[in-house]
């Protein structure tokens, strides 16, 4: 090693090489031998004034908070396609430098190269190149200015182009000119790597090429990519066509008034269910219309013509007879009614000029015959009839038989008989006279007086034949 230059062949002139033995020669030997050993004594100095790194760390970037910016702009409105050359970017990494000798007052052993792919450094670089601070900084700062080039792994133009496609496929709703107009931004990490290169020289100026020592470190610099709006590709999104104003549409009904004759029917079946139903038009229209009900209960249609005006109309009547249930449906209640026997609805069907229907209005039936009414009076239900016992009926006592006296006569006198218990044998029958017991014959106890003859030819009938006086006989009934 001669780091000096000046222990070199050329100064023996190649003679001990050559292998010469003149006296000259073996002078110049002598000189040689001891050139040599001054060279050696140099070199051996040299070694003792070495320098050395003993430190170096660039970090690697964490988060974008001071990440160089790049600018991407597009010139078509088609893509991005141009990066922005001129735009002056900063950046930060963290840093830790140290040598074995720093120098003395007037010298430093410290020197570096801060360099960042695809950046020129224009300016405001800290650290200094040459300088104690060197050992002292915690970072390092640049500015920047983006250049590119063709070894690098990483393009700011691709990247944004990247981006849209990416933002195309996963969020629908936008179309490539409205990403375009509105423009995004893009983080890149460790998109490069940036390097430094620190020289530790020797420890004294005479010494400072044969003490010097060099060491390099990388770090990943993270990127911002500004991918900027573009005015071009807004004039290219398709203009939205002319919202065409609808015409507010009346419609021709403006209500319905739809009402049963009763919604709870007792009576006699067939019940008679009538529909009483009105409408109200905002303008003259013709309306064709019917009335529907449950199991498929239909009207025939039915046609409102066009009136002069809007206004308020009766709609057709219509009677719904509604059947009264199969006996074996009904249950039967007090007083003659039954459970409903039919439960349904009715509605308003609109066939034209629009096609609706109005809310159902449910009606229900009992068929029975209700009782006769008499006005002002209060009916009630007729109260069952209370059971009672049957009495057995006492044996009836025998009537006593009536005492007749005939009408009493003067000239004859009465003459008692008294009778006993033992009756005597009945006395035989005078001819003319009725006993006891035949057709005719008086009671038990009556004795009929004779009939008396009429006169014949209006005179007097003769003696003989004339009736005689009876006196009347008393009969006393046996005492029991």
């Amino acid at each position: 090693m001669n780091p000096f230059g000046v222990c070199d062949d050329t100064e023996t002139g190649g003679a001990a090489r050559a292998g010469k033995t003149t006296g000259e020669e073996a002078m110049n030997m002598q000189s040689s031998i001891r050139f040599m050993l001054v060279c050696a004594g140099l070199v051996t100095a040299g070694q003792a004034s070495a320098n050395k790194v003993e430190k170096l760390d660039l970090q690697d970037m964490q988060g974008y908070e001071n990440a160089p910016v790049i600018d991407v702009y597009s010139t078509s409105g088609e893509q991005w396609d141009k990066v922005d050359t001129n735009k002056v970017t900063n950046f930060e990494l963290g840093f830790d430098a140290e040598c074995r000798f720093k120098g003395g007052s007037d010298y430093s052993a410290y020197q570096g190269n801060f360099y960042v792919p695809g950046f020129w450094n224009v300016g405001n670089e800290y650290p200094e190149s040459e300088g104690k601070t060197i050992a002292t900084a915690s970072s390092i700062r640049s500015d920047l200015r983006w250049h590119g080039g063709q070894f690098l792994n990483f393009d700011p133009v691709e990247a944004c182009n990247s981006e849209l496609e990416k933002r195309l496929a996963t969020q629908a709703g936008k179309s490539k000119y409205e990403w375009l107009k509105e423009g995004f931004v893009v983080n890149v990490p460790a998109a490069v790597q940036a390097g430094y290169e620190l020289t530790c020289w020797g420890v004294t100026k005479i010494s400072k090429f044969s003490g010097m020592d060099e060491a390099t470190d990388f770090g990943a610099v993270n990127v911002r990519v500004n991918c900027l709006p573009s005015a071009q590709a807004g004039d290219k999104i398709p203009k939205p066509k002319p919202e065409v104003k609808k015409a507010k549409v009346v419609s021709p009904v403006k209500s319905v008034d739809f009402k049963l004759n009763t919604t709870d029917y007792q009576g006699k079946c067939p019940a008679p269910i009538k529909v009483d139903a009105t409408i109200t038009l905002n303008y003259p229209v013709e309306v064709k219309y019917r009335y529907v009900g449950d199991k498929g209960h239909k009207s025939p249609v039915f046609t409102l013509k066009k009136k002069d005006k809007g206004g308020t109309w009766g709609l057709a009547p219509w009677t719904r007879q509604v059947k009264p249930a199969s006996p074996a449906t009904k249950i039967a209640l007090p007083g003659g009614k039954h459970k409903s026997d039919y439960q349904g609805w009715m509605q308003l069907e609109m066939i034209s000029p629009l096609k609706k229907t109005w809310p159902r209005v449910n009606f229900k039936v009992s068929c029975h015959t209700p009782p006769p009414t008499v006005p002002g009076v209060l009916q009630t239900a007729p109260k069952p009839e209370p059971r009672t016992p049957k009495l057995q009926a006492l044996p009836k006592p025998e009537p006593k038989m009536p005492v007749l006296e005939a009408a009493p006569k003067p000239q004859q006198k009465t003459q008692k008989l008294q009778t006993t218990p033992t009756p005597s044998p009945a006395a035989p029958a005078r001819p003319g006279t009725l006993q006891q017991g035949e057709p005719g014959s008086p009671k038990p106890g009556i004795i009929a007086a004779p009939r008396q003859t009429e006169k014949a030819g209006g005179q007097d009938a003769p003696a003989d034949q004339q009736p005689r006086p009876v006196a009347p006989i008393q009969i006393q009934q046996p005492s029991r």
